[in-house]
């Protein structure tokens, strides 16, 4: 994304190794900032929420480049149909808080914490300070991780951070996910009250 480490590295340096990795957590996980991806490449749009759509179809871009990948959703990633979860984004501003960078360090889980629960479900066990990751964050991860979603008999990921309205009329109903079916990965949305055993919500975690 040709960001500034500058910030983060002092980040890294200095409080990373004070910290303790909050339980549920795999490991510590770098995100780019949205609003530092789009102050670098669509400097001219203002609103938050536009900001995080055009973000999510950029980094969809970058993944289709890596690896074969297929998004049931192109053309339809617009405000309208697409948005942050009220809980994520609080998390998510109280992370920017504490750190400066364009890219941010959180501890995260790719969906094993909450495989086979639906992403309703998933939300309303989570208790402070673990809050849902969207299919920003978790394009961004699978881009920093290839050896995620590789073959179908593995656990796949949903977006529970975000939340999807299909026919854009105001009912965000659905999430989206990431799931590998017949040679490719794929981008769906699909209803949130549906569990799946093969799915897990990604979460992150406020660094206590």
């Amino acid at each position: 994304f040709q960001l500034s480490l500058g910030f983060t590295s002092d980040y890294l340096r200095k409080v990373l190794p004070t910290l303790t990795l909050p339980d549920g957590a795999e490991g510590w996980f770098a995100i780019p900032s949205v609003d530092a991806v789009a102050k670098r490449f669509f400097p001219e749009i203002t609103d938050p929420a536009e900001r995080y759509c055009r973000a999510v179809n950029l980094v969809l871009e970058k993944l289709a480049a890596s690896r074969t990948f297929y998004n049931y959703r192109e053309g339809q990633i617009i405000s309208n149909r697409l948005r942050q979860h009220a809980r994520t984004l609080h998390a998510l501003d109280l992370l920017t808080e504490k750190q400066e960078g364009d890219i941010l360090i959180l501890p995260a889980q790719f969906g094993l914490r909450h495989r086979g629960r639906s992403v309703r479900r998933a939300r309303e066990v989570m208790t402070h300070p673990e809050f849902g990751l969207g299919a920003f964050a978790l394009a961004c991860m699978l881009l920093a991780h290839p050896e995620r979603e590789v073959m179908w008999e593995q656990l796949h990921v949903d977006c529970a951070g975000d939340e999807y309205a299909p026919d854009a009329s105001g009912v965000f109903s659905c999430a989206p996910f990431f799931i590998w079916r017949d040679g490719r990965l794929r981008f769906y949305a699909r209803p949130v009250g549906g569990a799946r055993q093969r799915c897990g919500s990604a979460s992150g975690f406020l660094s206590q």
